[in-house]
């Protein structure tokens, strides 16, 4: 049985992580395996324990470690900024950690988190549970019949970067690495993104403030065309979840370090694009 720490309780993820792991009263476990054992995080820890069976509520974090087997670090103050400092005592003891979306606001930052992660030998993943949608699965399988991809379109809701990463790793998951620049159209209700590969399809990620609350994505290919919404959202957390739970069990995370920092990438790129309102290759926003 892998026992995980939460960290942080001030996103519905908090209660959707530790409802698949414990369960609640009414509701079995969804996976076998793992618990979520202490908790931390203000205002909701206790309620949460309470909640879903955790047996230890702590006042820092880092009483966590020696008790835990893995980490979930899911605080969403600042939108993920305080990600980096939460996960590093984890990382230094070499403690499995997952960190929830966007890994970083920067992504020297996240470049940083991966390379500790390496000194100490622990496994780190961070992802969209998007990556994990069920339809997805069945989308891949039918991508060949389409022969050589000229565009995929991405769309999903909410803002550029804290949101925004969700359409962005669904596509990056179905299209696969290599994307080169980033051009970015901000409206006040949407934006409108191009993602060009040099040896790729052109792809486009549109996040919709204005219209219906929707995950979508079509790609077209020289031989036809195919289109799928994701809207099990059971499936992905739970899949997701899964695959933390065999990263903490294998010791190897199932999202690598160069797919995490593309996207992170994407989203940076994206951000100075709309503010130089020009074309940013990816390049210029990693660091060397």
């Amino acid at each position: 049985m892998i026992r995980f720490g939460l960290v942080g309780t001030n996103t519905s993820h908090a209660g959707v992580f530790a409802g698949i792991f414990n369960g609640t009263a009414d509701t079995p476990a969804a996976l076998d395996g793992g618990r979520v054992v202490s908790v931390w995080g203000e205002p909701d820890a206790g309620r949460l324990a309470a909640a879903h069976g955790i047996e230890e509520v702590v006042d820092d974090p880092a009483r966590m470690l020696g008790g835990v087997d893995a980490v979930l670090v899911v605080d969403d103050r600042g939108g993920g900024a305080t990600h980096g400092a939460l996960a590093r005592p984890f990382l230094e003891a070499g403690v499995p950690t997952f960190i929830d979306k966007p890994m970083a606001l920067d992504v020297r930052e996240a470049v940083t988190l991966f390379d500790l992660a390496e000194e100490s030998g622990a496994p780190l993943m961070s992802s969209s549970a998007l990556r994990y949608a069920a339809e997805l699965a069945g989308f891949r399988e039918r991508l060949p019949e389409l022969g050589r991809l000229s565009s995929v379109v991405s769309v999903g809701p909410g803002d550029w970067y804290y949101y925004g990463i969700h359409a962005v790793e669904m596509l990056l998951s179905v299209v696969g690495p290599g994307a080169s620049w980033v051009h970015r159209h901000a409206f006040p209700d949407r934006d409108v993104a191009v993602i060009a590969y040099d040896n790729g399809p052109t792809a486009t990620v549109q996040t919709l403030r204005d219209a219906r609350y929707v995950f979508h994505l079509t790609a077209y290919g020289a031989e036809g065309w195919a289109s799928c919404e994701v809207s099990d959202h059971d499936a992905f957390y739970t899949r997701l979840m899964a695959a933390v739970l065999d990263m903490a069990s294998t010791g190897r995370s199932p999202v690598s370090r160069e797919q995490t920092l593309e996207i992170l990438s994407v989203l940076a790129a994206g951000v100075r694009s709309a503010e130089a309102d020009c074309s940013v290759r990816l390049s210029d926003v990693v660091p060397s």
